[in-house]
């Protein structure tokens, strides 16, 4: 099943969105509506799974995760949580990787454009295919299943829509494809917040009561009611961020999500499991990125652009000797103290590198390659610790025989997971002033880590967060969430970098928007 869906989804004709406008994106290139909605399985194929071939990518700003300079890197290397030092010659690329960190962006930077492209080039192939299902006529139309179709793309364009008021704030709402570019407005950030919700609400009831992450189902990797309602869960917990106004009342709605995920996932007995080579049989994954060697090239690029070079030549494969922790995440796992937290070393490379036992040479060929993970600082040119500085990452399994320096591998790249599902519960309870001890301690349980003996505070769970979900791409929403944007943990109404800019290229297209506040125009 698995082999024969990914076989479907590449056969499609893929094109990139126009540098003019996101409007333009066409899904299938040669193909015409005279054959790609000819029966059932035809508009099925083409409207609905091929779309999934994009929440992968293969190069820059493509993909929800796995590839560099887009939705992952926005949301990672912008926080306190990772960092991408300049190592002389290495990673500094015209002061990219430091404006990220310093948050010094602007409206006119390449991958905002092109990760605002990438997100609504989905929303438009969703918009498009719910189209094609409303225009399908042919006798052997199922309602029923129509319907169902509608439902899928419907929740999958308000999954990017949660990308998009998260990262944006103020985008326009597309519902139709045929709309000229030249009236495009921009929706208030609440207004696109609502839109998601309803649009979940809408489909949710239509959706297959199926798990995406079964390998053998017909919904592997696909939008089914569970992973709907985990898009649910994270826009009610960031409604406050979004609609500038609390609700307490969605707090309980947050929790009635958990519960209701709870009856379908729980957490694996062992973290690892979730990151593994196997990570397809886990029972705590929601949603994933799938991935089989040889089927398709969705890359996940983390470790094999984190691994200094003789590392990853250590292990058959190129590295690029870049990303690593920051000195705040260190402190946050109490590294090298009586109390580090145990998800530090399944996380974390550091102190001597050693491959299958053995232990790796630096590069003089002669002394052991140390990883330093204390002396990591933004610019780290011309120091002594220039290419050892930093603890690299090490959360997905290596997969041996994987293909494009192992960027290509077996590992399904995880999107949704339930120990969030639990965590975001916990914050709910804390937020209406309750006591969330039970759900923090499941957490902290599974790895061993000391329980807590008291009521957790919000910066309990947020320190939680960090330490459950380091490299998974979440950390810039809880920091804005939290309020820990900025480095006095409060976030002032000037603090504009709390959304991305409106890219140059769309303003200019449109000079009737408004820029979000804090940016040139």
């Amino acid at each position: 099943m698995k082999k024969q869906f990914y076989i479907s989804l590449i056969s499609v004709c893929i094109v990139m969105i126009p540098a003019c406008s996101f409007l333009d994106e066409e899904p299938y290139s040669a193909l015409t509506d005279d054959n790609v909605y000819s029966s059932m399985s035809a508009l099925r194929q083409n409207a609905v799974l091929s779309i999934y071939h994009y929440i992968g990518g293969e190069s820059d700003s493509q993909g929800l995760q796995g590839t560099g300079r887009g939705v992952y890197d926005l949301n990672s290397i912008t926080t306190d949580e990772q960092i991408m030092p300049t190592r002389g010659g290495d990673w500094y690329d015209g002061g990219y990787w430091q404006s990220l960190h310093l948050h010094t962006w602007t409206a006119g930077d390449k991958s905002i454009d092109d990760t605002w492209n990438y997100l609504f080039k989905v929303v438009m192939l969703a918009t498009k295919g719910i189209e094609a299902i409303d225009a399908y006529s042919l006798a052997d139309a199922d309602e029923q299943e129509l319907r169902a179709l509608k439902a899928e793309l419907r929740a999958l364009r308000a999954m990017y829509y949660f990308y998009l008021v998260d990262m944006f704030g103020r985008v326009p709402i597309v519902t139709r494809s045929d709309v000229a570019s030249e009236s495009l407005t921009l929706a208030d950030r609440g207004e696109v917040y609502d839109f998601a919700v309803k649009e979940l609400q809408v489909a949710m009831p239509l959706l297959a009561n199926e798990l995406s992450n079964d390998p053998l189902g017909e919904y592997y990797g696909r939008m089914t009611y569970y992973v709907a309602r985990f898009v649910q869960m994270k826009l009610f917990l960031n409604h406050k961020v979004y609609t500038g106004k609390e609700d307490l009342a969605l707090y309980d709605s947050v929790i009635v999500c958990a519960d209701d995920l709870a009856t379908k996932y729980q957490m694996e007995t062992d973290l690892a499991t979730n990151f593994s080579l196997n990570n397809d049989k886990s029972k705590e994954n929601i949603f994933v990125i799938p991935r089989e060697v040889g089927l398709f090239t969705t890359r996940y690029n983390y470790f094999h652009r984190s691994a200094h070079y003789n590392h990853a030549s250590a292990m058959g494969i190129g590295g690029e000797n870049g990303q690593c922790a920051t000195l705040q995440t260190l402190q946050v796992f109490g590294y090298k103290t009586a109390q580090q937290d145990p998800r530090f070393a399944m996380y974390f490379y550091d102190d001597t590198v050693k491959v299958n036992g053995q232990i790796v040479t630096a590069e003089d060929g002669k002394s052991p390659l140390v990883y330093y993970a204390e002396k990591v600082a933004l610019d780290l040119s011309g120091t002594e610790f220039e290419k050892t500085a930093g603890a690299r990452m090490k959360k997905y399994e290596h997969d041996p025989n994987g293909q494009s320096d192992a960027t290509v591998g077996k590992n399904d790249i995880v999107l949704f997971r339930y120990a969030d599902v639990v965590l975001m519960k916990a914050e709910a309870l804390v937020r209406k002033g309750q006591d969330a001890t039970a759900e923090i301690n499941a957490v902290r349980d599974r790895v061993g880590a000391t329980q807590l003996t008291s009521a957790p505070t919000l910066d309990d769970i947020y320190k939680e967060r960090w330490l459950e979900l380091m490299w998974e791409g979440w950390h810039r929403n809880d920091m804005v969430r939290f309020g820990k944007w900025t480095t006095n943990g409060t976030i002032a109404p000037t603090d504009h970098t709390t959304v991305f800019p409106i890219p140059g290229d769309m303003m200019l297209m449109h000079p009737q928007w408004k820029q979000n506040e804090g940016y040139k125009e």
